[in-house]
């Protein structure tokens, strides 16, 4: 189930605040196949009470939500060719007809199927549905540009979550979570770390999945300063570095442009993989590595070299997995003589490759808490730049939360990660003149422990709700 994307918890608390774009659902085939043929596992016991039906809304994403519902209710009769024309070609190279209509079919079981709640915007929602036998399940679905669908997902409905009354019982309850997780709430007001005002778990250097996207950002705006880049030099999609989702440039044809400040754009707010070894490419690994230096990280050797998304995928699940080994027992020299003779041309990996989680290996790229308040706070003070002005928009386009959750905050920088076994969240928020930054890390070598993502993000919207008081 990975995309190296912040994959959102399922009650859609992810959705951004500013653009309507799939986050985390795009091309997650892996995580549909896993968790829809799974679904069994998250069902209730007990049968429920009959349902109270509410409308789908006649939107794209809304109708093919409607649509996957009449499918499981057997309403209306399902093909091969009728599921892949509704696909966008990146779920197409993902996932075949005849995979969804066999997670169709293994759904049915269930029905009828009740619609009993629909969050959403024109281009990513997520429907509750209920079944009298089998309980209930989240049908998360968005579209890309054409309406054609880019993600599907079907997942067990997160428990009901009480949130926590005060500080000590948040850390009663990230401490009590079955993954590992470290959730760090720090004062930042002056612009420099003050007070901690809540660390819970292990403080030291932990997996990140995609918020390594913040210091590649970074790279990009020393870049543009020192006059080797501008955000509207154009980057060109070559099959060397195109990567696998999360994200939307790896199904552009070759050739096709986009701008320094698009494919910044892209990874941030989509975390668009492929817009990340592009920005990699054109600043050079060598600045990234820089970067860490230059934003605070307290033991950039942990992630020098600075592998790039393609080589995370090729390393950690290419080859059934040869390079696991060499990489986690190389030196320096070994590990980037490993990144040169990867291979280019597309990535030989496929969706149903990604199980075991390879963090463990060190096969991600790695930080501390106290690393992501650094880098945080570098990022802001490259904003204040001539250079770095687009940043602050570029860091706040999705802000890892449901609208209602940072509506009272005048600002709110977000940047998640999420790989096999591995699920973060780091943000900057702003109120008048208080500022802080919230940082969740969770990992484990079992990935069926993150399955519940709303009951781990959840504790980091907790902490944004405790300080806004």
């Amino acid at each position: 189930m990975t995309s190296l994307a912040p994959i959102p918890p399922t009650d859609a608390r992810s959705t951004p605040r500013r653009r309507s774009r799939a986050v985390a659902l795009a091309a997650a085939a892996a995580a549909l196949l896993l968790s829809a043929c799974g679904s069994g596992s998250g069902t209730d016991a007990e049968p429920h009470r009959p349902a109270t039906p509410v409308a789908i809304p006649e939107t794209v994403v809304g109708e093919h939500i409607s649509w996957a519902i009449d499918a499981l209710n057997g309403d209306i009769e399902v093909t091969p060719a009728s599921v892949e024309e509704r696909l966008d070609q990146a779920m197409l190279d993902a996932v075949t007809g005849e995979q969804l209509v066999d997670i169709v079919d293994q759904l049915g079981a269930g029905k009828p199927w009740v619609p009993t709640s629909y969050d959403g915007t024109d281009a990513q929602a997520t429907a509750t549905i209920e079944s009298e036998s089998q309980g209930s399940l989240d049908v998360q679905a968005s579209v890309d540009a054409e309406g054609l669908i880019s993600g599907l997902l079907f997942t067990p409905t997160p428990a009901e979550r009480t949130p926590a009354a005060d500080w000590d019982e948040l850390e009663e309850n990230v401490a009590a979570l079955d993954a590992p997780t470290s959730l760090q709430v720090t004062v930042v007001s002056d612009g420099d770390p003050e007070d901690v005002v809540l660390s819970v778990g292990d403080e030291g250097a932990q997996p990140l999945g995609s918020i390594f996207k913040l210091y590649v950002l970074g790279a990009v705006v020393t870049a543009v300063s020192d006059g080797r880049l501008s955000w509207d030099d154009e980057l060109e999609i070559t099959p060397d570095l195109k990567s696998l989702p999360s994200g939307e440039l790896q199904d552009e044809e070759d050739g096709t442009t986009v701008t320094v400040g698009e494919a910044a754009q892209k990874m941030i707010e989509i975390s668009d993989n492929t817009a990340t070894d592009m920005l990699m490419a054109a600043v050079g690994r060598e600045s990234v590595e820089r970067a860490l230096v230059d934003m605070g990280h307290s033991e950039p050797g942990l992630d020098t070299p600075f592998p790039s998304t393609r080589a995370l995928f090729q390393i950690g699940w290419g080859d059934d997995g040869a390079l696991r080994e060499p990489w986690r027992d190389g030196t320096a020299e070994e590990r980037t003589a490993i990144l040169e003779a990867l291979p280019g041309g597309p990535v030989d990996v496929e969706a149903t490759d990604l199980v075991d989680a390879v963090w463990t290996d060190g096969i991600d790229w790695f930080a501390t808490p106290d690393d992501l308040v650094a880098a945080h706070l570098a990022l802001q003070a490259l904003a204040e730049t001539e250079a770095g002005e687009p940043v602050r928009d570029i860091l706040s386009a999705n802000a890892g939360f449901a609208p209602s959750v940072v509506e009272g905050w005048d600002y709110v920088a977000f940047k998640g990660g999420s790989s096999v076994g591995v699920l973060a969240g780091s943000w900057y928020v702003e109120k008048g003149d208080e500022a802080y930054v919230i940082s969740l890390q969770s990992s484990t070598e079992d990935p069926a422990l993150l399955v519940d993502q709303a009951l781990y993000f959840g504790q980091a919207e907790d902490a944004v709700n405790l300080l806004a008081g």
